[in-house]
């Protein structure tokens, strides 16, 4: 005796929560742009400065950025060699961190619309200034998505939170 789910309910639910999460930041509501990118979506700061390549979209504001880029793997992703795959992609985050001369400070697998993804954290030091970068590898089939955004320890994070959390594949 449990009603059936009702869509049109469901509908106007999701759309009063996506209503109320905009509410309540104390005025300091940014105002967001849906980013198209071949074969994803993302929602970003509609007033950030937009670059396209053949390969990544990125949008910045200052030091502060986000961007996703595609890359080609040599073979399609199996789901089932997900340790053997997080081991990589460990090692890849670490010479990130070498490269910039900085440390990898967070490390967790973390669901991308709605896939397994690794997200990593590198802190360093660029132009005198301490630096975030977080990075997430998304990969479906042949296609590796990097999902990749930049901030100052402490500083606000929410258009880097918005790219992991928006980020759609299509």
């Amino acid at each position: 005796m449990v009603p059936q789910p009702n869509p049109r309910k469901q509908a106007v639910l999701a759309f009063a929560l996506l209503l109320l999460a905009g509410c309540g930041n104390g005025g300091t509501e940014t105002k967001e742009r849906l980013v198209r990118g071949p074969g994803y979506t993302f929602a970003a700061p509609a007033d950030w400065q937009l670059s396209r390549t053949t390969r990544e979209v990125r949008l910045a504001d200052g030091l502060n950025l986000v961007s996703v880029a595609r890359f080609q793997l040599a073979r399609p992703f199996r789901p089932e060699l997900w340790s053997q795959v997080v081991k990589e992609l460990d090692l890849a985050a670490a010479a990130v961190a070498t490269r910039q001369r900085g440390q990898v400070v967070e490390r967790e697998t973390v669901t991308v619309s709605g896939l397994r993804a690794r997200r990593y954290d590198v802190r360093y030091e660029a132009g005198g200034k301490d630096l975030v970068q977080r990075i997430a590898f998304v990969l479906r089939g042949k296609t590796e998505y990097l999902l990749l955004c930049r901030y100052a320890p402490g500083g606000d994070t929410r258009a880097c939170d918005g790219l992991l959390a928006t980020f759609k594949l299509t």
